[in-house]
């Protein structure tokens, strides 16, 4: 009889001191929000910091602008200049660029304009 209490005492005390010893690191101090308390402290501390800010994304670039076939008068042509339609990159308000063109003269003739920064197609007279 006296041998199972020594027995069932040193079974009770192995299980107390056990406990604590299997859980590692997971028990912590009294004051911990779970029974993990730091390890899932600190993973919600790294989770819920708030975001950094950046700069404001910079502002869409104006689309490009179709320009139809048109006519125009160039010095030193006789009669209007067939222009053919292209696309103008906006640069400003009062500046876009054109690619180089080649414009057909009423007698068969072409004419090569070279791309550059132009006014926009409705401030200019030429191509």
């Amino acid at each position: 009889m006296r041998l199972r209490r020594v027995l069932l005492a040193a079974v009770v005390m192995l299980a107390v001191t056990a406990r604590p010893a299997a859980a590692g690191g997971l028990m912590t101090s009294p004051g911990g929000t779970t029974p993990g308390g730091a390890i899932f402290d600190g993973l919600r501390g790294a989770t819920t910091r708030p975001v950094p800010r950046v700069s404001p994304a910079p502002a869409p670039a104006a689309p490009d602008t179709w320009v139809p076939d048109r006519y125009v008068l160039v010095p030193g042509v006789d009669g209007p200049v067939l222009v053919p339609g292209h696309w103008e990159r906006r640069l400003s308000d009062h500046e876009v660029y054109t690619p180089p063109l080649v414009g057909r003269t009423p007698d068969g003739r072409t004419l090569d304009f070279p791309a550059g920064p132009r006014p926009p197609v409705d401030e200019r007279q030429g191509p």
